[in-house]
């Protein structure tokens, strides 16, 4: 901005004349004269009006130096010099009347209209700082500041600064001040948060349990691969806050109790508390895998069960405990690998639980037989039956009685359902040890007209579960006859089981009853089963052989009619032959069942000398590979130590290869039994008990070829159960 002040003057000398008559005294010499002929020539000119005027400005200073006796003598007849004065008799100049005293502006002065003139010169002002303003040349003030830069450009997004040589320029916003922008503005800054954000970024290190994603990879703790769980046993359990979804992982966790409805995985732990009674509702959502989620006392949290709330369906389980008294619980979560899942806790009011809806001491009986119907809408849903499989469509509310025999009893169960369709639905009817675990299931039926027949059922306490297919099923009714067991056939159930002891038996198959069939199958109504044992006093290998002509079914136990007990359970067709390896003393009992209504059953059980694991049989001491040298080996004996290349339960053996420079490698496994059925190998270079693998093969022979670095390998070879036996593997060593 530019500003100009102009000043008027008067005629050049009305600053040294007065126009009047009068002096004033004031010691001008030409003013106090007292009257026009007093006056120089100038001023008697001036008042005269008529003689010659003032003298023209033709010769400004000419006047300087001469003699004079006062000042009126000096004028030169210029108003922009000044009035010149006299001084010791000489005329010496005046002071130029068109000064301003400021430096910035450049003064010049108008004869012709006596006026001056100040013009500023902003550019003299000027510091080359653009940040500051531009600098303004005000008349009579001299140099002032201008308007600062505001560097303000209207977008959020942006932030101005200035710099004092290019003035305003605009950056994508960082407010947290960690140099990264906020990716809202178009940078990469996950959090902005000028209060939280200045560690959140990408790249930075990811700190778990804090809620936060640090490094801005869009995985957050439980979601983060480097993030572990903490809650691994009872005494680590998380203490949850109360309801709510809370987002964990199950990696870097072991394996440490079982559920009553799901015996393997990663487990964590969790504790809550009540301070009054509620309705608890656990919802379990994992994600990449399936996991169950279980319920029970705190006091009970490192118990393998049986769990009163038990729920294993697969991605999404959800169960509801009903009317829990106050106290402390664990929350069990097991998962079937290493993920991330989230878990979700509900509280309810209380809802009274009817004697029909779980299984507890207070559970309705049925020993005496008789009818028992009810309404769906009295009970929910809270367990998994073994012949449902678990889905988003079998969320069904279920029906329990009580059966507690205190000797053998025929047992006869009808049951049937009706819903609001015109369609008679099919009904669920199972017979179980254990609700919360469907694997102890004696008896698992479909049909319109469920039904289930056991002869001579050993005394205990069964529980009776039944569902509807329907989800408008409105009512149930179930027929229970409990009478005394009639006398039973050799070998028709475990009252009359047959020792086979190293021994040989043969069954008609027209003599057999259904009583269990086994936990692999053969326990539908058409099916029909044999009950033996053998029985040891010390360890041995058990050679089992079965010849029925057909597919049948073959278990083994160690509580008779009990399928959760079971150590062995296989299938096959016409006969079988299994090896079990190293069975402890005692008494086991096989069970065998088949479809088969005529013929015979034979089965034998041989014992020899146990079999023990190679020396190579985990990671503790792995069996040495050396160029061309060939290693041999039995997985007869061998444990499933580790999850490799093989399924899961294969057999396998360890071995360590050390290369000293980089080399191409080749491993060939082969069977040394003449056996066809495929070999495995696995190599690992992360650590003997550290997976995955580098490389997996199988074959017959098994071949795998590599260029690998200098460092420690480990091999295992893997064999399924059933065709464990002699192997044999070489490594051949080549320039890369």
């Amino acid at each position: 901005m530019t500003m100009m002040r102009r000043f008027l003057l008067l005629a050049p000398l009305a600053a040294a004349l007065t126009l009047s008559g009068c002096g004033d005294d004031d010691g001008d010499p030409v003013r106090d004269a007292g009257g026009p002929d007093d006056a120089g020539p100038m001023d008697a000119a001036m008042d005269a009006g008529t003689d010659a005027g003032p003298p023209r400005c033709t010769d400004p200073g000419r006047t300087l130096g001469e003699s004079c006796a006062t000042a009126a003598d000096c004028v030169d007849g210029c108003a922009c010099n000044g009035i010149e004065l006299c001084e010791e008799g000489t005329c010496v100049a005046g002071v130029p009347l068109c000064d301003d005293g400021t430096e910035c502006t450049t003064d010049s002065c108008d004869e012709d209209s006596d006026s001056c003139t100040f013009e500023p010169d902003h550019a003299s002002c000027q510091d080359d700082d653009l940040c500051n303003g531009e600098e303004l040349c005000v008349p009579t003030r001299g140099c002032v500041d201008g308007p600062r830069a505001t560097c303000v450009d209207g977008d959020p997004c942006t932030v101005g600064f200035c710099d004092p040589e290019t003035g305003c320029g605009f950056e994508l916003r960082d407010l947290d001040g960690d140099g990264f922008a906020d990716e809202r503005c178009g940078g990469l800054d996950c959090n902005d948060d000028p209060e939280i954000g200045a560690s959140i970024y990408p790249g930075a290190e990811e700190v778990c349990d804090n809620a936060l994603d640090d490094n801005c990879n869009r995985q957050t703790d439980a979601r983060e691969i480097t993030c572990t769980g903490s809650n691994d046993d009872c005494a680590t359990a998380e203490a949850l806050s109360g309801p709510g979804s809370y987002v964990r992982t199950t990696r870097g966790l072991s394996s440490d109790l079982q559920l009553g409805c799901r015996p393997t995985g990663l487990d964590a732990m969790f504790t809550f508390t009540l301070a009054e009674r509620q309705d608890v509702q656990v919802l379990l959502d994992v994600e990449g895998g399936n996991g169950a989620v279980a319920i029970r006392p705190l006091a009970e949290c490192g118990s393998d069960g049986p769990d009163a709330f038990c729920a294993n369906e697969g991605e999404r389980s959800a169960l509801t405990a009903r009317d829990l008294a106050p106290g402390d619980y664990a929350v069990v979560v097991k998962t079937s690998t290493a993920l991330t899942y989230t878990l979700t806790l509900v509280y309810a009011d209380p809802t009274p639980v009817q004697p029909v809806d779980v299984c507890d001491e207070d559970t309705v009986d049925i020993a005496a037989g008789g009818t028992f119907t009810g309404l769906f809408t009295d009970v929910f849903d809270d367990y998994e039956l073994a012949c449902r499989t678990p889905s988003a469509t079998a969320d069904r509310p279920d029906v329990a009685y009580r059966l507690t025999i205190t000797e053998p009893k025929d047992v006869i169960l009808r049951a049937s359902t009706r819903s609001t369709s015109s369609i008679t639905p099919s009904t669920y009817l199972t017979l179980v040890r254990d609700c919360g675990n469907p694997d102890t299931a004696i008896a698992c039926v479909q049909s319109r007209d469920a039904e289930i027949r056991r002869r001579a059922l050993a005394p205990g306490t069964y529980y009776v579960l039944i569902e509807s297919s329907s989800s408008t099923a409105v009512s149930w009714e179930l027929q229970a006859s409990v009478v005394d067991a009639m006398p039973r056939n050799e070998g028709d159930a475990c009252s009359t089981a047959v020792d086979v002891t190293d021994a040989t038996a043969t069954l008609p198959l027209d003599m057999l009853e259904l009583d269990t069939g086994t936990g692999c199958g053969g326990t539908s109504a058409s099916n029909r089963d044999g009950s033996f044992s053998f029985t040891l006093t010390e360890t041995r290998d058990v050679i089992l052989e079965t010849n029925v002509g057909a597919i049948h079914y073959l278990s083994v136990a160690t509580e008779c009619g009990n399928p959760a007990t079971e150590t062995f359970c296989t299938s096959g067709t016409p006969g079988l032959s299994e090896r079990l390896l190293r069975v402890e003393p005692g008494t086991y009992w096989v069970t065998v069942s088949t479809a088969l209504s005529a013929g015979d059953l034979e089965v034998t059980a041989r014992t020899e000398d146990p079999t023990f694991p190679p020396a190579n049989d985990d990671c503790s001491a792995p069996t040495a590979l050396e160029d061309g040298v060939e290693v041999r080996g039995n997985l007869l004996g061998a444990s499933d130590a580790e999850l490799s290349c093989g399924p899961d339960g294969s057999r396998d053996a360890f071995h360590v290869l050390e290369l000293s420079e980089a080399r191409n490698v080749t491993l060939v496994a082969r069977r040394t039994d003449g056996g066809t059925e495929p070999i495995y190998l696995g190599l690992r270079s992360m650590g003997c008990d550290v997976s995955p693998e580098d490389a997996c093969v199988s074959g017959v022979p098994a071949l795998l070829n590599r260029t690998l670095e200098a460092g420690t390998y480990h091999v295992l070879v893997e064999s399924t159960a059933s065709f464990a036996g002699p192997y044999s593997l070489i490594a051949y060593l080549a320039a890369p």
